[in-house]
């Protein structure tokens, strides 16, 4: 109960500190790089919205087929979970209005992202194919101080790196999703933006989320895993927070 009050206390003060940031401006072409099924609406969806609204391109990168969140839960065949955690994140993309053919799979391991240079290399031959000579090119990935799980830290440091290398340009951003979650204090205040939805696109972040946590599986829990509600409820808000990385 401790723990969970101060978590509550962080995100609010978090909150009010927002108040006076300035509104972000990504490029033409985005880039969101998600380290599991569902940690792009988390973190992103606003954002995805108003690019889309706005008759931008939105190409997402999801590397892992999140098929580990039943470990230790029950015996879902891991390609099953993998199966139906996929077709959740294309019913939510349909919910905020991104196409089909604009979603990337890599499947890599849930847990394992990038630990070997074949996966390293697929992941940079999909980037070379995505930008393709743009320059006007955002790029987004979780928050390197303060997501905790090592797929999101891992992304990050990955993505970043090759970025530097095939479009050293580009923007990129810190996205937040378990920052919410963590009590991580070491923040950038200085290179902190947001995007402040409005009520139509906040309720369709709020179905969106939903199309991720309410189905669920044989086993009574979400095809996603249990998530805290701390979690959800700081993912809830009607702003999404960024860090300008470069």
């Amino acid at each position: 109960m401790y723990k969970i009050l101060i978590r509550k206390v962080r995100v609010q003060t978090i909150h009010l500190m927002t108040s006076s940031l300035h509104d972000l401006t990504p490029a033409n072409l985005s880039v969101i790089v998600a380290p599991h099924p569902d940690d792009e609406v988390f973190g992103c969806c606003g954002l995805m919205q108003r690019l889309i609204a706005q008759g931008k391109q939105v190409e997402l990168i999801i590397m892992t087929g999140g098929g580990k969140s039943h470990a230790g839960c029950c015996d879902i065949d891991e390609n099953e979970l993998i199966r139906q955690r996929r077709q959740l994140t294309i019913r939510a993309a349909k919910e905020y209005g991104l196409s089909q053919e604009y979603i990337h799979f890599l499947d890599y391991p849930d847990g394992g992202v990038l630990e070997s240079d074949s996966q390293t290399d697929k992941l940079s031959s999909l980037i070379h194919k995505i930008v393709d000579g743009q320059n006007d090119v955002s790029v987004f990935y979780p928050h390197k101080n303060g997501e905790g799980w090592s797929d999101h830290v891992t992304t990050s440091n990955i993505v970043s790196h090759l970025f530097d290398k095939i479009c050293p340009n580009a923007k990129q951003y810190e996205y937040c999703v378990w920052f919410w979650f963590y009590n991580c204090w070491k923040i950038d205040w200085k290179q902190a933006c947001l995007v402040r939805m409005n009520k139509k696109e906040h309720a369709v972040k709020l179905k969106a989320i939903d199309v991720y946590i309410e189905p669920k599986a044989p086993c009574g829990k979400p095809w996603s895993g249990v998530l805290p509600p701390v979690f959800l409820w700081a993912n809830k808000w009607d702003k999404e927070l960024y860090f300008r990385v470069k």
